[in-house]
């Protein structure tokens, strides 16, 4: 199915929401996948995991143990991008979701001593444009996108979910 990459880069933003992300990372989770439509799939996998408790080392660069790919990428590019060398993510390997990320990120993920190196590397971020999602894999984000709805009941409509009347036009 073909759709706008606005849609999918917000349905991967609940999505990420949905399973717990904090907004700032849901919101670099998101816009990688909109410019790398591509590491859907993968992501998918990503967001059926169970966020682990990063170890983080700073002796000499960073080193990270145990990271979540989805909440602990980010901090990591944004060292290597300010000239912290080494970066490295331990126990990861590259996958299209790291290489999603480091696209969006301006940095480069390469194999290193079990797990993965990350330098920083200047190029252009590439313009999202519409994409092709396969329905299965959009049927999946969706039930993540449903752990962000509030329940339909009379007790969250009396604490201010929904609409009200002001909207009905």
């Amino acid at each position: 199915m073909n759709m706008s990459s606005n849609e999918l880069q917000m349905a991967v933003l609940k999505a990420c929401r949905g399973i717990g992300l904090p907004v700032a990372q849901a919101q670099d989770v998101a816009a990688a996948i909109a410019i790398s439509p591509w590491a859907l799939k993968q992501l998918l996998s990503h967001l059926a995991q169970p966020t682990t408790s990063a170890r983080f080392e700073f002796s000499a660069g960073v080193d990270a143990q145990n990271a979540c790919i989805l909440r602990d990428f980010s901090t990591c590019a944004d060292a290597a991008r300010l000239g912290v060398s080494p970066v490295v993510l331990r126990e990861l390997s590259l996958c299209d979701v790291i290489e999603a990320m480091a696209l969006y990120r301006g940095v480069s993920a390469t194999v290193h001593a079990g797990g993965v190196l990350l330098t920083a590397e200047e190029r252009p971020v590439p313009v999202p444009s519409r994409c092709d999602v396969d329905p299965m894999d959009w049927q999946v984000l969706g039930k993540y996108v449903a752990l962000t709805y509030v329940p339909e009941t009379d007790a969250s409509r009396l604490a201010g979910a929904g609409a009200g009347l002001t909207d009905n036009d």
